[in-house]
């Protein structure tokens, strides 16, 4: 079960740093917070888990990569603006975890929202290095 809390934590934390905004609203599914990605609302690991469950379903023949599937390059340089947009959105979002964590009740709740921060707090680093 620590291995389920920490992947979805991993999942939100990724489209946190992808510039996904984590609502105060959580997944009747899940539990774990919706997120506004693209102008649309939706449980990033319901959906995460969706995809996977159909790539498991499509049948990959070994030697036949495409170049689709091959991961893309990484960037030479972050954009300093968009890289300072995303850092200030975290740190919102990290604030408003906080303000979860005072208010939750549940003990394996907190924990979650706990991990979160600390995975978010960690992206924080990356984007504003000392």
């Amino acid at each position: 079960m620590v291995d389920l809390m920490k992947r979805e934590d991993e999942i939100m934390a990724e489209h946190l740093l992808r510039g996904g905004k984590m609502l105060s609203a959580s997944c009747p599914v899940c539990g774990c917070p919706l997120f506004e990605v693209k102008g649309k609302t939706l449980c990033v690991v319901c959906a995460e888990g969706k995809a996977e469950k159909e790539e498991e379903n499509q049948a990959v023949i070994p030697g036949q990569a495409t170049a689709a599937q091959a991961p893309p390059p990484a960037a030479s340089s972050p954009r300093p603006i968009a890289s300072s947009r995303l850092a200030d959105a975290l740190e919102e979002t990290l604030v408003a975890l906080c303000a979860r964590i005072r208010e939750e009740k549940d003990p394996r709740c907190v924990a979650a929202l706990m991990e979160a921060v600390v995975t978010g707090i960690e992206g924080l680093g990356a984007l504003r290095p000392r």
